[in-house]
């Protein structure tokens, strides 16, 4: 195969998917749900067609910090995943994890144009505030972050575990802001922004967190060993090393509680439990974080509340009262009461409290606070009582997700744009029609059930050793596997010329989900929220009403053939074989990684988004253009598709009973779907195959010599 011809294959289908202007696919669930509403559906895509290096350009499109979310994101992506309603979501998170740790810093253009002279400060560098400097340089200010801290990152440094961020993600991250060309000044607290302002600064972001940790307002609070979860977590992350004892109870059921009790068990403490106050299903942290803090061992007391701390033989003697669910509250989880006469006592030698946090404003500051200590802001223009100031992170919203502080950051680095250049909020320019709606039964019962393939960890057993990174990262081939199972929603089919539409029900009687339907005034429907895009009804509509919402992809086939069989005639090798073969088997997973080598024959390779989109015509114009044999390999079992061999064995059969009619054998076409991986190595089926071929064409050029 000509490397070239592979190269600028690739390259032909990016450019046709970066170019296309008939994109008219919905906002699938997973980027509307995420808070920095990535193109989570194109970069998944990507992975699972192998082109790694595309989904991370598509990734940090999106995301000025994709390395730290990959480790850190609480993924609501997942939970709004509709693959979940057929069996589980596609690990999005994981899989960006693979794509930046695979492509690294590759795609990552440091360099920022200075384009104006006012100059913006930010007072805090957690994730809001880092994303704020960020956009804002990209904009082409000058910006200067100031840091209490020795190092930038906020929580990011000091609350967050380095078993689940290691710190050299977060400095990869830093160091890209200062290769930008943002001024960093560490150990450097602020306590007037009056002092910014006449410094020349025409306007600052005050992002300060929120590090004070909340108390449970009992007798005995304030006694020796009981200290908050916050301040625990920075201790120890700043590298200092607590007194704890023998017997730690962290109280909480947030991601602080379950953190701050697997960092005491890696400081070697063996009893550790959490005491909770509501049920495992109330519990707020990560399922993930809550199963690993299990596996090593933290017991878990569910329905449990202090309610009184006193000082005995050194230790602490912690009575506390057993709970249990009443009537939901106003964020919709069942309020705790206590169970009469339920008391009982047991003894800590430290106890922390985890069960909130709030900002500490400076009074300096001059900015309207409000309930729970948070800062008062616009919620449109993020501007707070000050002109000049603004306010957003946790600082103004509370304990948030970093995802939601980068989104906050990358918003108010835009309103502070509009307030430099004296002009209202621009609007949100994204008014694509967001996908709703709950599959089917019909549609669950005929999607294809694959596992889903978690990261690996580290055992149990040896993660209280150390404080290594708990969650390993994908191989490639997991990788590729797993952001197959994602179903592409928004992207299926619609009759885009219904004055063309024949109501000849094919596309009924083809579909494998029985997705399109007849309405009652006798009009072809098919529901958006249920089609796979498998694309079976477009190939099979004799009316060509029908199209993909994103319909690159029959385009993007009759381009690539053209281009493929001018540089083969250009090669005169004789004979000519074209294969239509599946992209995600060629370029992911390797199934059919052997089709590229070469061959006895001069083989020409189309790739196709899926085997069950190539059309009998684009077969037939194979031949039509001087192909001597024509084959389709798709990805057999690892397919995601129902029924996709059906299809390409249907359309082979009748391109064959053409053929026989034209005087052609029929034995120059072959299809390698389900075999592909029931008989091993593809390139030796395909390598007969070109045999075949050989032969018949040199027995047509004997033939036709005799006649001469």
């Amino acid at each position: 195969m000509n490397s070239s011809v592979i190269g600028s294959t690739r390259e032909c289908q990016t450019t046709a998917i970066k170019k296309s202007t008939l994109d008219h696919s919905l906002v699938p669930p997973c980027q509307d749900a995420c808070p920095l509403h990535m193109d989570i559906r194109e970069y998944v895509d990507l992975v699972a067609q192998g082109k790694i290096m595309e989904a991370l350009q598509v990734i940090r499109n999106g995301n000025p910090f994709p390395s730290i979310c990959a480790y850190v994101c609480t993924h609501p992506c997942e939970e709004a995943c509709r693959r979940t309603q057929v069996d589980k979501p596609v690990a999005i998170r994981a899989l960006k994890r693979f794509a930046v740790e695979f492509g690294g810093d590759k795609m990552v253009r440091a360099e920022a144009e200075s384009k104006h002279t006012e100059k913006v400060a930010i007072v805090g560098s957690g994730p809001a505030g880092l994303a704020c400097a960020y956009y804002l340089r990209k904009l082409g200010y000058p910006v200067t972050v100031f840091e209490a801290h020795s190092e930038l990152g906020g929580m990011l440094r000091v609350g967050i575990p380095q078993y689940r961020l290691p710190r050299t993600v977060v400095d990869t991250e830093v160091q890209r802001l200062t290769k930008m060309g943002v001024e960093i000044r560490t150990n450097t607290r602020v306590v007037s922004l009056d002092l910014l302002l006449n410094m020349g600064y025409k306007a600052v972001f005050v992002t300060i967190g929120a590090h004070q940790g909340l108390r449970m307002g009992i007798e005995g609070e304030e006694s020796p060993g009981v200290i908050d979860g916050a301040t625990f977590l920075r201790e120890v992350n700043l590298g200092l090393k607590p007194s704890l004892g023998k017997r730690v109870a962290v109280v909480g059921g947030g991601n602080v509680a379950v953190d701050a009790a697997r960092t005491v068990l890696r400081l070697g403490v063996n009893e550790v439990k959490i005491l909770y106050r509501r049920s495992r299903t109330e519990m707020p942290a990560s399922d993930e974080e809550v199963k690993q803090a299990m596996e090593e061992g933290i017991d878990l007391q569910f329905l449990v509340v202090p309610t009184r701390i006193g000082r005995e033989n050194g230790g602490l003697n912690v009575t506390s009262v057993r709970m249990e669910l009443g009537e939901p509250d106003d964020k919709g989880r069942r309020r705790p009461v206590p169970i009469e006469g339920s008391e009982f006592n047991e003894k800590f030698d430290t106890l922390i409290v985890a069960i909130g946090q709030a900002p500490q404003t400076p009074g300096g500051f001059g900015v309207r606070v409000g309930k729970g200590s948070t800062i008062q802001v616009d919620p449109v223009t993020f501007t707070t009582n000050r002109p000049g100031v603004f306010a957003g992170g946790d600082a103004v919203t509370g304990p948030a997700t970093v995802t939601e502080a980068l989104a906050t950051g990358r918003l108010a680095a835009y309103r502070i744009d509009d307030y430099m250049q004296h002009r209202y909020p621009l609007a949100d320019k994204d008014s694509r029609e967001k996908l709703s709606g709950e599959l089917l039964p019909e549609t669950i019962e005929m999607i294809r059930r694959i596992d889903r393939l978690d990261l690996p960890t580290i055992p149990p057993q040896a993660r209280a050793n150390d404080f290594e990174q708990v969650e390993l990262g994908y191989g490639w081939e997991a990788a590729i596997n797993e952001a197959r199972r994602c179903l592409r929603c928004g992207m299926g089919a619609d009759i885009l010329f219904q004055d063309k539409c024949a109501t000849c029900l094919t596309c009924l009687r083809v579909c494998p989900y029985h997705v399109p339907y007849l309405d009652a005034s006798g009009t072809i429907r098919i529901p958006s929220d249920q089609c796979q895009a498998c694309g079976v009804c477009v190939v099979e509509c004799p009316a060509k009403a029908i199209v993909l919402r994103k319909p690159y992809d029959r385009r993007h086939i009759s381009e690539e053939l053209e281009h493929v069989l001018k540089a083969a005639a250009q090669s005169n090798v004789r004979p000519l074989i074209v294969g239509f073969c599946c992209q995600y088997g060629l370029f992911g997973t390797g199934t059919l990684a052997g089709l590229w080598r070469g061959a006895g024959a001069s083989i020409w390779i189309v790739p196709v988004l899926c085997t069950a989109r190539v059309e009998a015509d684009h077969m037939l114009r194979a031949f039509e253009m001087g192909a001597e044999g024509v084959f389709i390999a798709g990805c057999g079992e690892q397919c995601a598709r129902e029924n996709t061999d059906f299809w390409v064995r249907q359309r082979v059969e009748k391109v064959r009973g053409v053929l026989t009619q034209i005087g052609i054998q029929p034995e120059r076409i072959q299809a390698f779907v389900s075999t592909v991986t029931n008989d091993g190595d593809p390139a030796e089926e395909l390598d007969r195959f070109a045999e075949q071929v050989g032969n018949l064409y040199l027995a047509s050029i004997i033939m036709q010599e005799v006649k001469s």
